[in-house]
C-alpha cells in the first residue's frame, strides 16, 4: 500500500475548489488580498479564445468581400493574432508585476500603530 499514489483531484474538484476560493475574495470588505492575481489565468484564456475567433472572423469575412481581399485577410489575420496575443499577455504581465510588487512592499513595511492626537 505505500507504493500507492495519492489520487489527484479531478479537473473539476480544483476548478471548483479555484472557483470557492475566488468567490471567497470577492466579498472580502477589507480588501487585503488581491482577485487578479488568481484570475489572470482565466482572463488569459479568454484573451486567447478570443483572438483566435477575431482571426477567423477576420479571415473568413475576407473571402466574402472578393477573392483577392481574402487572401489579404489570410495573410494579414495570423499577424494580427500574434500581435494582440502578445499584447495580452505582456498587459497582464505589466498587471501581475505590479501586484507582486504591492504584496512585496506589504510584507517589507512594519506594521503601523495607531497613535492617538
Amino acid at each position: 500500500m505505500a507504493d500507492d499514489p495519492t489520487p489527484s483531484p479531478s479537473l473539476f474538484s480544483s476548478l471548483w475548489s479555484e472557483f470557492r476560493a475566488v468567490c471567497s475574495l470577492f466579498f472580502d470588505f477589507s480588501f487585503k488580498k488581491f482577485v487578479t492575481p488568481r484570475i489572470v489565468r482565466t482572463l488569459y484564456s479568454l484573451n486567447l479564445i478570443g483572438a483566435l475567433l477575431g482571426a477567423l472572423a477576420w479571415m473568413g469575412s475576407g473571402f466574402r468581400e472578393s477573392f483577392l481581399w481574402g487572401i489579404v485577410t489570410v495573410c494579414t489575420g495570423p499577424i494580427a493574432l500574434v500581435v494582440y496575443v502578445l499584447l495580452a499577455r505582456v498587459t497582464l504581465e505589466l498587471i501581475i508585476a505590479i501586484f507582486r510588487i504591492a504584496e512585496n512592499l506589504e510584507k517589507q513595511t512594519p506594521p503601523r500603530q495607531d497613535r492617538k492626537l
